[in-house]
């Protein structure tokens, strides 16, 4: 009788594979948590966007200096703004914690004895038989000498995994940062390059007229939409508009190139380039200003 309520009582392994599998749900409610936080702030984010994009337009600018709700609300998106960094920061806690919670499940279910031992040793768990006595009083250190006893085969395949886990989660975060320091790059470099192709057809269009042409007498398409920005060329004017944020850029940021012609006998071409006024999309586009000089 003794033995088969012995047998069906939680063993030590069975104890080690329950408390393994409990840490392994934290994990995953960990995994869980950052997920959910992760389009939270994706959401917040794309929110923001808009809103500053809203207040950077002219019809916003006087509605921030003749409306209380909107000053208070550009007060919010402000406050939204300086918290964002936090957010992030939080996202690759929840990950490693996570991470390692689950390391921890992995190695508890490969080697349920040890863990069970090294439980004991740090007072979590406590033997309730008789013959666990000198187990019981056995210190950290000759616990962790034992397991360094176990077969490496048993020790190769838990931890394995775990290092695959975090290889692949430093891989996905690196290869994301890259992809999107690539976009930004790609998309600046497309925005220099069509404020280029104005300034040049506009160059050679004074050069025989010494006037300033528009879009149909540059011979270039008045609007032009791409996956990072929106182009319009109106009278004497290159408006470029971006569509999506650019790092710390908001979407609906916009740069623009005038021309305009100075002098009545000798008539000369003036090209006036402007930067947005936030300085986070002035840094993307330091050399925006001498597109196009001699």
């Amino acid at each position: 009788m003794t033995e088969e309520k012995e047998i069906r009582g939680l063993t030590p392994v069975r104890t080690a594979r329950v408390i393994s599998t409990l840490v392994a749900l934290m994990g995953m409610v960990f995994l869980l948590m950052q997920r959910v936080l992760s389009a939270v702030l994706q959401m917040a984010t794309d929110g923001l966007n808009l809103g500053l994009a809203r207040y950077n337009t002219f019809t916003g600018r006087m509605a921030l200096q003749n409306f209380p709700e909107d000053r208070q609300l550009f007060k919010l998106l402000k406050d939204v703004q300086s918290i964002l960094p936090s957010a992030e920061m939080a996202l690759t806690v929840l990950m490693v914690v996570a991470i390692v919670l689950l390391a921890v499940a992995l190695v508890g279910l490969a080697l349920p004895r040890p863990y069970v031992h090294v439980l004991v040793a740090l007072k979590i768990l406590k033997w309730k038989t008789g013959d666990a006595d000198e187990v019981e009083n056995a210190s950290l250190r000759e616990i962790l000498e034992k397991i360094g006893d176990v077969p490496l085969k048993k020790l190769a395949i838990p931890f394995g995994i775990v290092a695959a886990l975090v290889i692949v989660a430093l891989v996905i975060s690196n290869c994301h940062d890259k992809i999107k320091a690539a976009s930004v790059d790609g998309a600046v470099d497309e925005l220099q390059q069509q404020a280029a192709t104005y300034i040049s057809a506009q160059r050679s269009y004074f050069a025989q007229k010494k006037v300033v042409g528009g879009a149909k007498a540059l011979q270039l398409p008045d609007s032009l939409s791409t996956d990072a920005f929106t182009y319009k060329i109106t009278g004497s004017r290159f408006l470029a508009t971006s569509k999506v944020p650019l790092g710390d850029c908001p979407a609906g940021t916009k740069w623009y190139v005038s021309a305009s012609v100075k002098g009545v006998f000798e008539k000369e071409l003036q090209l006036y380039r402007a930067l947005p006024k936030d300085s986070a999309c002035a840094k993307l586009t330091p050399e925006f200003k001498n597109i196009g000089r001699k």
